[in-house]
């Protein structure tokens, strides 16, 4: 029975790349998912292997505060710490190391660098252990010159002896290029763009603390191993409270710290493949069921001579298995093709590591191969076990029937899950956010449950419309769609989930915005806000405070604040628990800031005080006056009273004043300034004023008070994007569904087409019922996709109203768009079979011999 069922199987080649084709897909974007993040992750280790190739030690301060994926907030290390290692046993050479925010333009005022990777600046030593080798030029010396990594130094056609600006927390300062240094044989470190000085500058313009360093990177001499030397090294300089790491360590510290980033982002793109497989699973279901009703009179004639129900369902399976291979198979390569793709355009634009080889893993194959076959398998469970069940006369005919609309269980269970999905939901909205999953689950279930009972009466109220476009073609095409309820709610369904999912992305996005919008709007008094450019935040280079003070003295200006961030360490519980604060200068900033206060205010708020969340303040039991104790990456700590309780999420849970900072080594930058004008003051004369002040800052941008608040909702709509493009896998998916569904009907119906054709209709008039059909599958589709994306938006919104979600809001724009474009494309999908269907030989479609 297996060699039958592989036979049958191989020699209807169509039918098993149709069936075969919703699995290739959805593995395919799980294959490329696997590949790419594996060789992005390979890439990082070998660079930063590479990078620290000949580093024997790596010294650095003990006092932190642990950010995200790697970034630390770390006290910096006295340089005189550098002699003092030089002259220790078993050291050849030391060399200071230092990091932090730069952003390079050009003469023509062009930002060099990526949107979104770090701008950096640093050290530069020209020791044989630094990852940074010169192309070309000579190392910087003194205050006015720089080294640039070299790729951007290509995407700004910069030369040597060009002239650049760097722009860090200590203001703006130009330079002359004189060098062109490439990071362990790469263009550049990472994606980051990189201000490379000599050690003094760097201390001095990019850490804003002479004399003062981030790490101090240690080569050996030989005569100790790199665990010994760290274990000397640590003994000798245990009053300075430093940490010494070896070689390996620091290597898998930034691997780890980078791959940290990278699973979270491959999580992220894994669900998405969950997705399209899961909208594919409803087409594999459907071409398996549609598949053995086709075969009825085979699996009869098998049955009537002797094999029994459970050999007819392993015929089946085995069909699944065949097919589970194959997909799992071809779509793997597939994936590595994609992945090659993404890593090949990644590397043209300049992001990720320069050296990209493609890497492939034994796991990520036998991942996919598994998951292809077990989707597939499951898929084909209930049609198998339909197809053993069916009598041997029963089976004896040359079409399928459906008789799923009259199922009084169906109509039972899609009531249920209606009723299970309304009660999660509202415990959801009303108590514990967790109870929306299930809900949301369960809605998903109802619809595709009671879709067959909803497609028929449509499809049949859609006959007289149809009729009078497209006289007796609309009205056949809507009676076939009749006919299957089952299969076209099915094939509806598909389309409708990823529709849904588009929708419900664009709800969710439109309400960011709106209450975005509605949050700064309200809290944003003033008329002109100053942010970085390329509008990312500190890493990408923030704004010099001194922005803030020079503005303060332009006469049009009544006030001027800036916002910036940092970290710092609250105890609690007896234990530092990480957290990030909101710095705004008090004096300016109640001017400017409309917060709401429930308790106290800004007047209290110092270098010894704290603004808390009324949300953080219920949750930790903390009241006007209270005290909590803080900890800085010196390992200082102090007491801080808490000066005021405030009702809003715009601004994080603690905002605190730059004083809090004095003295502790932080370097404080703003991200933005806001600006408020005297009144009277005419907005353009305020404006001109204004941009005097901020064209001496390359990487300012003067934002009008609208302009500022619509600028707040591009990040989320670039974000948005995004996921428009990762779930376009998914629309393509169920398009490719109405392909194969369509292609397997007109199989089924080829006689029927005979007859048609024979007493009179058209090949035109074939086509025609054929795309009709599509268009009101594909409405069905749109109709459910756009119920369930409105509940989803809504429902994601109300879970997150207490994250500051507060608009529910709805674009239209974007709903319309998309159910046309699914409208358009599944009547795209239906040109091949109403192009095969019209080209059917009448003579053989109704031949009975």
């Amino acid at each position: 029975m297996f060699r039958m069922a592989l036979k049958s199987t191989l020699a209807r080649k169509g039918r098993l790349f149709l069936t075969a084709a919703a699995v290739i897909a959805g593995c395919a974007f799980l294959s490329g998912v696997f590949v790419f993040s594996d060789t992005i992750r390979a890439s990082f280790d070998t660079l930063f292997t590479n990078a620290y190739a000949k580093t024997n030690a790596y010294v650095r301060s003990a006092n932190v505060i642990e950010g995200d994926f790697g970034q630390d907030s770390r006290d910096q290390l006295s340089d005189t710490v550098i002699s003092q290692i030089t002259g220790q046993p078993g050291v050849r050479e030391a060399d200071g190391y230092v990091r932090g925010s730069a952003v390079m333009t050009t003469s023509s005022g062009k930002q060099l660098g990526l949107d979104g990777p770090p701008k950096s600046g640093g050290s530069f030593s020209g020791s044989g252990a630094s990852p940074w080798t010169l192309a070309s030029g000579a190392a910087p010396k003194g205050g006015k010159e720089v080294v640039i990594d070299r790729r951007s130094a290509k995407q700004g056609s910069v030369n040597l002896g060009d002239q650049v600006s760097v722009t860090t927390a200590q203001g703006v300062r130009q330079f002359t290029v004189v060098g062109i240094a490439t990071f362990a044989g790469a263009d550049t470190a990472g994606a980051s763009s990189w201000a490379l000085f000599d050690l003094p500058t760097a201390e001095e313009f990019v850490l804003g603390r002479p004399g003062m360093v981030d790490a101090v990177v240690v080569v050996g001499d030989g005569s100790k191993t790199d665990t010994e030397l760290a274990a000397s090294l640590s003994s000798a300089l245990a009053s300075a409270k430093v940490e010494v790491l070896t070689k390996a360590q620091i290597t898998n510290e930034t691997q780890t710290a980078v791959e940290r980033g990278l699973s979270f982002f491959t999580v992220f793109l894994t669900i998405f493949a969950a997705i399209s497989l899961f909208v594919g699973s409803f087409i594999i279901y459907n071409v398996f069921s549609i598949s053995a009703a086709q075969r009825q009179r085979e699996n009869a004639l098998l049955r009537a001579i002797g094999a029994s129900r459970g050999q007819i369902t392993r015929m089946l399976f085995a069909e699944a298995l065949l097919v589970g291979v194959i997909g799992g198979v071809v779509g793997f390569g597939a994936g590595v093709l994609l992945a090659s793709g993404i890593t090949k355009l990644l590397k043209a634009i300049g992001f990720g590591p320069s050296q990209t080889s493609l890497t492939v893993h034994p796991q990520a194959f036998a991942i996919t191969l598994v998951v292809g076959v077990l989707v597939t398998m499951l898929c084909a469970l209930a049609p198998a076990l339909r197809a053993g069940r069916v009598p041997p006369l029963a089976a004896m005919r040359d079409v399928a029937v459906d008789r799923s609309a009259v199922s009084r269980g169906r109509l039972i269970t899609g009531i249920v899950l209606l009723v299970v999905a309304g009660v999660c939901i509202g415990l959801g909205v009303s108590s514990s956010a967790t109870w929306l999953g299930p809900g949301v689950a369960a809605l998903f279930a109802a619809l595709v449950v009671l879709g067959p009972l909803v497609a028929r009466p449509l499809a049949m109220a859609l006959t007289k419309p149809l009729r009078a476009i497209r006289g007796v073609t609309g009205e056949i095409a809507a009676r076939n769609a009749a006919t299957s309820p089952k299969r076209t709610a099915l094939t509806a369904a598909a389309l409708g989930i990823g529709l849904a999912l588009l929708i419900g992305v664009a709800t969710l996005g439109s309400s960011i915005n709106s209450s975005i919008s509605d949050v700064v709007g309200k809290a944003f008094t003033g008329d002109f806000s100053v942010t970085t450019s390329s509008g990312g935040g500190p890493s990408e280079g923030g704004l010099p405070v001194t922005l803030a003070s020079e503005l303060n003295n332009v006469p049009e200006v009544d006030d001027a604040v800036g916002l910036g961030f940092n970290l710092i360490n609250l105890i609690e519980k007896g234990k530092p628990a990480r957290k990030a604060v909101l710095i705004i200068d008090p004096v300016h900033g109640k001017n400017i800031v409309a917060l709401p206060f429930v308790a106290g205010g800004w007047t209290e708020l110092n270098g010894s005080s704290v603004l808390v969340s009324k949300t953080k303040a219920d949750r930790d039991g903390v009241q006007l006056g209270s005290t909590i104790t803080a900890s800085f990456r010196d390992g200082t700590t102090r007491p801080l009273s808490v000066a005021g309780i405030f009702d809003s999420k715009a601004f994080g849970n603690l905002i605190v004043s730059p004083e809090l900072f004095a003295g502790s080594g932080v370097t404080l930058q703003d991200s933005q300034v806001l600006v408020k004008t005297k009144a009277g003051v005419d907005p353009k004369v305020a404006e001109k004023a204004l941009k005097a002040v901020t064209v001496n800052y390359p990487t300012a941008k003067l934002q009008s008070r609208s302009q500022y608040i619509a600028a707040q909702t591009e990040q989320v709509n670039g974000f948005l994007n995004f996921i428009y493009g990762l779930l376009g896998m998914s629309i393509f998916i169920a398009v490719l569904g109405i392909v194969i569904t369509l292609l397997l009907a007109v199989y089924e119906r080829r006689r029927e087409l005979g007859l048609v054709r024979a007493i009179g209709m058209t090949r035109p008039q074939v086509r025609s019922s054929i795309r009709w059909e599509a268009f009101v599958t594909a409405l069905l589709g749109v109709m459910m996709g756009t119920f369930l994306g409105i509940s989803l938006g809504w429902v994601v919104v109300q879970a997150l109203k207490d994250q500051g979600l507060s608009v529910f809001s709805i674009s239209i724009t974007s709903i319309v768009v998309s159910c046309l474009l699914a409208l358009v494309l599944a009547v795209a999908a239906a040109w091949y079979p109403a192009s095969k269907a019209a080209k059917s030989d009448i003579l053989q479609a109704i031949a009975t011999t």
